[in-house]
């Protein structure tokens, strides 16, 4: 099992990659139904129930609330089971044959939520109100980031470290490692709690560390990018930009990415010629602001529980079970 992020809140606004993954999956579930009506808790019994018949998956966490999921991925059959609303709202591509739609919105006792509108809609405007605030803090960030770019860009040779990246692919055989197409997610995501990370994509894999300023690590990442087939794992604030590989059995990441993981390190700081006081300046307004916003998201995600809180109380959690029934014979059938 591997853990990864399918979304994030970036400089950019909200990425995700749910298109390119959904789309190549033989087949797809899509959850629908608001807040508190139980979609992550039936992802994590549809993981257990996989990992218990031996199948090899991967849990797609929530940025909003890492505890929760926005997905499971069961690797070795190409199928997947996803929260398909809001901010990553997605409808069948192939309906039926590969892509089915199940809305646990049906459980709902409607009559349990007479009264309620007023407080809904509230609870809604405020979260809506708090993200707002997020991306712009978020926005901010990625100009002080974009900064610190711009200043080591000024002093790097970007050709040699093109030419390292190059050779290494060749070293390492990741053009042909075996990997038979691009996939793109991340280790790391901002989050109501900071920047969660998962270090899975490192276990029993050959790691090399990547070390270097911000924009040395994108055009060793960019160059690698373009040669190899694997997976890529792209910068949180920044998602144009990737900051580790997998291809195969060799992961090459970034070297404030590799955790505890030994490893040989690729040293690109000796291609660097630049005012790294600058640097750091930029590099610590990019956290004030990326702090600003995780407080934020911590409003939001208050929100968030208070229209869980409501949804909760109105759900036939029973109907739940049987959809979760229903969600296993399409997936598993």
């Amino acid at each position: 099992m591997e853990r990864y992020f399918l979304g994030n809140n970036s400089g950019n606004g909200f990425w995700n990659e749910y298109d390119g993954e959904l789309k190549r999956a033989d087949k797809v579930a899509l959850i629908k139904g608001g807040s508190g009506t139980g979609k992550s808790t039936m992802m994590k019994k549809i993981a257990a129930f996989a990992q218990k018949q031996g199948h090899d998956i991967e849990i797609w966490h929530c940025s909003g609330d890492p505890k929760s999921l926005d997905g499971v991925y069961i690797k070795d059959i190409n199928r997947a089971v996803v929260d398909a609303t809001a901010p990553h709202a997605s409808g069948a591509d192939i309906p039926v044959v590969k892509d089915r739609i199940f809305d646990v919105a049906n459980n709902l006792d409607k009559s349990k939520l007479d009264g309620m509108r007023d407080e809904i809609e509230k609870l809604i405007k405020c979260k809506k109100t708090h993200f707002m605030r997020v991306y712009q803090h978020l926005k901010s960030a990625l100009c002080h980031y974009n900064n610190q770019i711009e200043i080591e860009k000024q002093g790097v040779d970007e050709k040699k470290i093109r030419r390292i990246a190059s050779e290494y692919c060749e070293k390492l055989f990741l053009a042909d490692g075996g990997e038979s197409r691009v996939r793109t997610l991340f280790s790391r995501a901002i989050s109501p709690s900071g920047e969660n990370e998962f270090f899975d994509h490192l276990k029993d894999k050959c790691v090399y560390k990547v070390k270097g300023g911000a924009y040395a690590v994108r055009v060793f990442f960019d160059e690698i990018y373009g040669l190899a087939k694997g997976t890529f794992f792209r910068v949180p604030l920044s998602p144009e930009a990737f900051e580790g590989a997998v291809c195969g059995d060799v992961a090459i990441v970034d070297f404030e990415r590799a955790g505890s993981a030994d490893g040989e390190i690729i040293d690109l700081e000796r291609y660097e010629s630049f005012n790294r006081s600058d640097v750091l300046d930029e590099k610590n307004n990019a956290v004030i602001q990326t702090a600003l916003a995780v407080e934020r998201l911590n409003r939001a995600r208050e929100s968030h529980m208070g229209l869980e809180d409501i949804f909760v109380k109105a759900m036939n959690f029973d109907g739940n079970e049987k959809t979760l029934e229903d969600i296993k014979a399409f997936l598993f059938e």
